[in-house]
């Protein structure tokens, strides 16, 4: 009997280390990411000069030789969240998510420049690519 209460402790004390379990959300990063983890398809939560942490996706990624760097394009997420880990838990239920614009460019110098952290990564969608290639045709 001992052991199986042991084993039903361990479980649930082993819970905490689940990313998604033991705090109510996802896990995310204690640090801000470096540069070349912000590739295609990362999902990454930023402060904002105005207050609050916005979404993005980076739906595509130029890279260009010294002295240029390297340019994001990503599709912008309203509304803001209060923190991190809210950001996170809100892009598990992004259909509840609107797109406050669908093409921003910035360089990656600029970007970094933030505190920002990375929720995911996953495939970008053509609808999450529509408003990148909106802007190459102008």
């Amino acid at each position: 009997m001992r052991s199986v209460v042991f084993a039903a402790a361990l479980i649930v004390s082993s819970l905490s280390f689940v990313p998604g379990c033991g705090k109510g959300g996802p896990s995310i990063p204690a640090t801000k990411p470096d540069e070349k983890e912000l590739v295609k398809g990362t999902v990454v939560a930023a402060t904002e000069a105005s207050g609050g942490v916005r979404l993005y996706k980076v739906v595509e990624v130029e890279d260009f030789p010294p002295p240029l760097t390297r340019e994001l394009h990503m599709v912008a997420y309203d509304p803001k969240a209060s923190t991190f880990e809210d950001a996170a838990r809100m892009w598990e239920h992004k259909e509840s998510l609107k797109v406050a614009v669908d093409h921003v460019f910035v360089q990656i110098n600029q970007f970094m420049t933030r505190d920002s952290r990375i929720i995911r990564n996953e495939p970008v969608t053509d609808a999450e690519r529509a408003g990148y290639l909106k802007s190459k045709r102008q």
